[in-house]
């Protein structure tokens, strides 16, 4: 009777080595670093597929952080909350003028719609301000 082999034992009794596993070592502590500075900024998910792209030469993007852009999304952020806050502010007195109908009513609710207009504009303003000054940098 034929003895069947198994495929899984072949490849251990085999003279071909295993490639699926591997181990490095980086003795040097300025490698150690430059390494883990390079997977940091690569955005891979993990160290295995930093290493896989870098050996078979993949591309892969590598994230840089940009203190100045930082601040200015930062700020860009804060107007464009304000300005959330004051277009439902914009849009209640649109409601109200729509519902109520005296007169004294609609002469408030518009006193109030040119300031919230006049605010609105300010803000748009700054922004630009912001913007012009980032593309300055």
């Amino acid at each position: 009777m034929k003895q069947q082999s198994n495929p899984s034992t072949e490849g251990l009794n085999s003279d071909k080595p295993r490639w699926d596993n591997w181990h490095i070592r980086l003795p040097n502590l300025k490698d150690q670093q430059k390494i883990i500075d390079l997977f940091q900024r690569s955005g891979a998910k993990t160290k295995s597929d930093f290493v896989r792209a870098r050996l078979l030469g993949e591309e892969f993007k590598v994230i840089s952080v940009d203190k100045s852009a930082v601040e200015y999304n930062r700020k860009l952020s804060e107007f464009t909350a304000q300005l959330h806050k004051i277009g439902i502010l914009y849009n209640q007195a649109v409601r109200a003028l729509n519902t109520y109908h005296s007169v004294k009513t609609a002469q408030v609710m518009l006193e109030k719609l040119t300031h919230y207009s006049t605010q609105i504009l300010a803000l748009q303003s700054q922004v630009i301000a912001l913007t012009i000054d980032y593309r300055k940098r």
